[in-house]
């Protein structure tokens, strides 16, 4: 399982939060043929071998009269699959997909597996989540996933894995896909005692977090495996196994049904979310939650201050989500000092460019102004029609400029547009005083990086930008 992780973050010098007031919309079920009413129609079955049935070795079915089983299988794995064409949808907003499903009980039991991909135009996978299932009883699984930039289909996979017997049962029902414009929070699920393998009798007590609350009685817990170790409502796993083979320990906000996913003794990663403040990690959950956190960040220090390279990847990230188009590298890369591709996509679509004609200086430290002036280069490459950075001066932002910062005298000429732009728009703020701190002008403002700007700020500056100016 892909390590996502999760970082954001705060405002402490800077930001306050213009209100994001337009009401979320929720799309009807968009699977043809969601509970199996009518046989196999809507879902594509490559090796031919599933069928819907009326009730299976004492199963029945969640709704309605049938169910799905690969009744011809025998001793193999095999799958079925539905495409959902992302048309009209944005990237940013969420797919929730849903469904019941349970296993014949029998050990060790089969597994019943679902996947939610994302695809690109040409049928390529942009990002995939999954979720793994060996109960013998019926158990709704969810995943909740962000539609990342590029993609133009959703696709779910029903996966029947074979362990014990001659069958394959895995049996599915009550299937659901809903794109919405709600915003959720990652589930993230961490081991007090640092263990991710156990043996027989070993006692893990797992602790979820969503952002907003950590009482593990706010999640409703499973085993994706019973028979491996069981979990009760305080999130206290008792091992049973050793789980060999590896299973997952399921945390589901109960508000919103996001599932967290934390796995023993398997290959797959467990999440775990990237260091800030303890005071944003709300606003770092909703950045994991947009996709705006680049893999340059995750794992990092989010309190440090951010790079130019690091930046860079952010301003790519912002420019993905607004548009809805995965960013390109440029094919000459202009720059001596670095080949960094986050960097090189940020050259293409004008959100930067050198400290000279061959230089970009990836390391140098980032400063407030710079920050404003890269965002919003972003939002008129995303809103202006022909606008290039060699071409901007042609080009003008309809705002209310705001009253003057006192050190407005300090902010570069060409990025005072850039940072009134932003202020106007509730992106950024300043740092009290009236002041902005635009740029460490004094050695004692070099010294203790007074208008620097950190990992954390750059990315509450992507989310408001998202929220904020996303049409």
């Amino acid at each position: 399982m892909k390590k996502l992780l999760s970082v954001i973050l705060a405002l402490t010098m800077c930001l306050s939060m213009f209100a994001f007031t337009a009401s979320a919309e929720t799309s009807d079920n968009l699977l043809v043929n969601p509970s199996f009413e009518d046989g196999m129609n809507g879902w594509v079955a490559p090796d031919g071998k599933w069928s819907t049935v009326e009730s299976e070795s004492g199963y029945e079915p969640r709704d309605g009269s049938y169910f799905a089983w690969p009744s011809e299988a025998y001793q193999e794995n095999t799958y079925i699959y539905q495409d959902v064409s992302l048309n009209g949808r944005n990237a940013g907003e969420s797919i929730i997909f849903s469904l019941m499903v349970c296993n014949y009980d029998q050990s060790p039991h089969d597994m019943g597996k679902v996947e939610l991909q994302f695809l690109d135009a040409s049928g390529n996978q942009i990002k995939t989540y999954s979720q793994e299932q060996r109960n013998p009883d019926w158990h709704n699984q969810v995943i909740i996933a962000t539609i990342p930039a590029g993609a133009v289909t959703a696709r779910v996979v029903l996966w029947a894995i074979w362990y014990v017997g001659g069958d394959v049962d895995a049996y599915y029902d009550m299937a659901s896909v809903v794109a919405t414009t709600e915003k959720y929070n990652m589930v993230y699920i961490t081991e007090k005692d640092g263990k991710e393998d156990a043996k027989a009798g070993d006692i893990l007590t797992l602790t979820a977090d969503n952002g907003v609350s950590q009482n593990p009685l706010d999640y409703e817990w499973s085993s994706s495996y019973n028979e491996a170790a069981t979990v009760d409502a305080n999130g206290i796993v008792t091992m049973i196994t050793d789980g060999s083979d590896g299973f997952a320990i399921y945390a589901k906000d109960k508000k919103t049904g996001v599932v967290g996913v934390y796995w023993i003794n398997s290959e797959n990663e467990n999440l775990k979310p990237a260091s800030g403040s303890d005071w944003a990690s709300a606003e770092l959950a909703q950045a994991d939650a947009l996709g705006l956190i680049p893999d340059v960040l995750v794992d990092a220090d989010l309190t440090q201050d951010i790079t130019r390279a690091e930046f860079a990847a952010v301003a790519v990230k912002v420019y993905e989500a607004l548009s809805g188009t995965a960013a390109i590298p440029v094919i000459n890369n202009p720059f001596t000092d670095t080949s960094d591709i986050e960097v090189l996509k940020a050259y293409n679509i004008g959100a930067v460019n050198g400290t000279s004609a061959t230089t970009y200086d990836p390391d140098a430290l980032l400063n407030r102004e710079q920050a404003a002036t890269m965002l919003t280069r972003v939002f008129k490459k995303v809103s202006l029609a022909g606008w290039t950075l060699a071409t901007d001066s042609q080009f003008t932002l309809p705002y209310e400029k705001p009253a003057l910062f006192a050190d407005d005298a300090d902010i570069s000429d060409w990025a005072k547009d850039s940072v009134y732009f932003m202020v106007a728009n509730g992106i950024i703020n300043g740092v009290g005083n009236n002041k902005f701190a635009p740029k460490n002008v004094t050695s004692a403002d070099e010294a203790n990086g007074y208008a620097n700007a950190t990992r954390e700020q750059a990315l509450i500056i992507a989310v408001r930008m998202v929220e904020n100016l996303k049409k």
